[in-house]
């Protein structure tokens, strides 16, 4: 079982060291979920963490090269006709943080993110932004940060914002960032999988029906978004509360471990320390 993860979006996917062994909030549920939806009597697959960004991502799964992808990847109508989603995971919004001595106000504020990604489209569908602004794209939330820090012409980033308060608190982060109070759109998170596979799709959506009624879950938000996150010496300390986090509902659906008995995917690896 092959599952796309992402190595620079704390606190949902990241690799705190150079070696690819992601860690975070969608890595703990997916773990959760895969082993719910394959139970140990039936013949749990081995996990094997793949690396993806958000332009390699859907292309990876339609190569069946991954079986599912678990990341931060927000459910929109265009990607929902490409792609099958579970439920949602997470929901989100939009922020652009600002550097220190840029002036919004002044000019055309160079804002860099994601070519393509939901956060551009929400920043330039936004009717009254309050600046004038010129986007400009990148593959991946890891160079936007990059740009973001390192070029003088950047003067903002535009990210999902609990991703966005992650990399601006980690090292090389300037201090006197600004987070404009601007909140752009609001979306959710969801795994990704492919249409074919909807046998494994309805057992991955009981399966985290499950998990969000459990315990398991309440440990799990307090882990990534409350404590100190894991390698990084900082933590978000987000209220439980908040309307981001799935409520603790529980959802009808039949047992994830019944329908896992009879699921035949992938004929790859998973490696289990991942």
């Amino acid at each position: 079982m092959r599952v796309g993860l992402q190595r620079s979006t704390p606190p949902f996917s990241y690799a705190p060291t150079a070696d690819f062994r992601p860690v975070g909030y969608s890595v703990d549920l997916a773990r959760l979920v895969l082993h719910r939806v394959f139970p140990p009597e039936g013949g749990t697959p081995p996990l094997e963490s793949v690396e993806v960004t958000s332009s390699t991502r859907e292309g990876l799964l339609a190569e069946h090269r991954i079986d599912i992808e678990c990341g931060s990847t927000t459910i929109t109508p265009a990607r929902s006709r490409r792609c099958a989603f579970s439920r949602p995971v997470f929901r989100t919004a939009h922020r652009v943080a600002v550097k220190p001595g840029a002036d919004p106000t002044a000019g055309r504020l160079r804002v860099v993110g994601i070519q393509g990604s939901t956060s551009q489209a929400a920043l330039e569908s936004h009717t009254d932004p309050g600046f004038h602004h010129t986007f400009v794209g990148v593959a991946s939330i890891g160079e936007a940060r990059d740009a973001f820090l390192e070029d003088p012409q950047i003067g903002a980033m535009v990210a999902d914002e609990v991703i966005l308060r992650a990399l601006l608190r980690g090292p090389g982060a300037p201090a006197g960032t600004e987070l404009l109070d601007l909140r752009l759109g609001g979306e959710n998170y969801g795994f990704m999988m492919r249409h074919e596979d909807e046998t494994f799709v309805r057992a991955v959506d009981d399966a985290l029906a499950d998990v969000f009624a459990s315990e398991e879950y309440t440990s799990l938000v307090r882990r990534w978004f409350v404590d100190e996150l894991p390698g990084l010496g900082f933590g978000l300390g987000m209220d439980p509360a908040d309307e981001a986090f799935v409520p603790r509902t529980r959802k009808t659906g039949n047992r994830p471990a019944e329908r896992g008995k009879t699921l035949l995917m992938g004929t790859g690896g998973f490696d289990e320390h991942h």
